[in-house]
């Protein structure tokens, strides 16, 4: 009968060990997390109100994700037609001076700095950020344009029997147009845009700048025309290069209002994104106490009971160590 009431003493014991370290875990969860462990308990069992809490939170994360992703390429966007702009600028005011003095080496120079300069715009239409090309559409893998050998051998193609400016006009109009070289063969990247991304409830952003666009043709014509206006191929008199670099000039120059309009629009939708941030981390904040109210564990009333659960524990060690002890002896 001894070792039957010392065997259900110790599974008494046992027992009651292992129900306080259960609960001393699920009370240092509370105090770590700032929330109840078993909410369904907590709210016992009406759980609809936190899981509206929670699937407001899920989507206010994928917002978030969006808005990273629209403030991005927005901003890379930015960046680069603020270059494509300056240089393009900078370009114009030297064209138009091309009347001013006409000789054969300044020509050439203008020319030379017309092919540098698209260089450059081809490389910020082909600008990538973070593996993805911006100026693409949908197909983000690959550069909107060709390299501008192959841009420039095109265009001198195109220009072949040229000898006037009325002819250059005219054969660029037809290359840069509806179905021409630029759109079929120069232009790499997809007809398509990319898909708005969500930013809210309410809110959405249309990244849709593409290579393909009017703005674009409006500013690489001139400058390709006034690259090639010295060429030994096309072989255009003198008084013809002066006219058609000082025409390229002059386009140019009325090409770069449509450049504003477009950054002033992406501006916009910046500005836009950047409320939308705001207002989304308010509407989480808010949604994150709801849920803290709802199923928050309260700190100090949590930790008291942790400090009471610890010292129950220490005592039942204490006994079951002092009970293993126990012998005739120590009874006599």
């Amino acid at each position: 009968m001894d070792s039957v009431g010392d065997m259900a003493r110790a599974l008494v014991l046992r027992t009651n060990q292992v129900r306080l370290r259960e609960e001393m875990d699920q009370l240092a969860v509370e105090v770590s997390t700032g929330f109840v462990r078993d909410p369904a308990q907590h709210l016992k069992g009406d759980t609809t109100g936190l899981m509206a809490i929670d699937r407001a939170l899920s989507k206010l994360d994928t917002y978030r994700v969006n808005t990273t992703e629209a403030g991005f390429l927005t901003g890379a966007m930015q960046t680069a037609l603020d270059e494509m702009q300056s240089r393009s600028e900078t370009l114009s005011q030297s064209l138009i001076a091309a009347e001013l003095t006409p000789n054969s080496s300044l020509l050439n120079t203008m020319s030379d700095d017309a092919q540098n300069a698209l260089g450059q715009i081809i490389n910020g239409l082909n600008r990538s950020v973070a593996g993805r090309f911006l100026f693409s559409g949908v197909a983000t893998d690959r550069g909107a344009l060709q390299e501008v050998d192959d841009f420039l051998n095109a265009a001198r193609t195109a220009l072949t029997g040229a000898t006037t400016l009325a002819d250059v006009e005219t054969a660029l109009d037809t290359f840069f147009g509806p179905g021409g070289t630029y759109e079929t063969t120069i232009y790499q990247g997809a007809n398509t845009g990319l898909a708005p991304m969500q930013l809210s409830e309410t809110e959405s952003a249309n990244v849709d700048i593409r290579a393909s666009d009017d703005t674009f043709r409006d500013m690489l014509k001139p400058i390709v025309m006034a690259a090639l206006a010295t060429d030994n191929g096309i072989g255009l008199d003198q008084s013809v290069q002066v006219e058609v670099l000082a025409k390229s000039g002059r386009d140019l120059l009325g090409a770069q209002q449509s450049v504003v309009e477009l950054r002033a629009g992406l501006g916009a939708l910046e500005a836009r994104i950047e409320e939308t941030v705001t207002r989304n981390s308010a509407e989480k904040t808010a949604t994150s106490m709801a849920r803290l109210d709802l199923v928050g564990a309260d700190a100090y009333d949590t930790a008291s009971r942790y400090e009471n659960i610890r010292g129950q524990l220490e005592s039942l060690y204490a006994i079951t160590a002092r009970s293993q002890r126990l012998s005739l002896a120590e009874y006599l």
